[in-house]
């Protein structure tokens, strides 16, 4: 599948730098990246990468990244049949046991993809990782808006409140 189009991250406000973020995940393995494969996580709806980053009550300062991206290999598990095809679970997307999705994460690097999309773990909503340093030349992967968000707005998303309702700049 291509990708283009704006996704999103929410992290610390600090973390910014995507290169950087690829870099450290390697140290950090997590679903989809590994000491080898490094990652970017983001999701293709605002309210999911909120969701995703703050699962726990612990809220830390929180901005939500827009990322414009064109991305020309994604590997997208959301489509029918897509798990089964690569021996994949729900449970195995959920579960703290990370190892069957990263051995799929370096086979899918390794044959060429940029990246992976898959049913985020919060029960809606899709979520990304991407590969940013094995882009292919035309693609691109670029943080275009930063919006700092309070605790309140964060518990807000949490509990259902659009972004866009919140950060009007979102709705256009």
């Amino acid at each position: 599948m291509r990708l283009t189009g704006s996704v999103y991250r929410a992290d610390h406000p600090a973390h910014g730098d995507l290169a950087r973020t690829t870099a450290k995940s390697r140290e950090h393995p997590g679903r989809f990246n590994t000491s080898r494969v490094g990652a970017v996580y983001l999701s293709l709806e605002p309210e999911t990468a909120i969701k995703e980053s703050h699962q726990s009550d612990e809220l830390s300062k929180c901005a939500l990244f827009v990322v414009n991206t064109s991305l020309a290999r994604i590997l997208d598990l959301t489509e029918p049949g897509a798990l089964e095809r690569w021996q994949l679970t729900m449970d195995d997307l959920q579960t703290d046991d990370v190892s069957r999705c990263q051995q799929v994460a370096e086979q899918v690097a390794e044959a060429g993809e940029e990246g992976i999309v898959w049913p985020s773990a919060t029960g809606e909503g899709r979520s990304l990782a991407v590969f940013a340093d094995r882009l292919g030349r035309e693609s691109r992967l670029e943080i275009v808006h930063a919006f700092e968000l309070s605790h309140a707005a964060v518990r807000s998303v949490i509990a259902g409140v659009r972004v866009s309702s919140l950060l009007p700049l979102m709705a256009r």
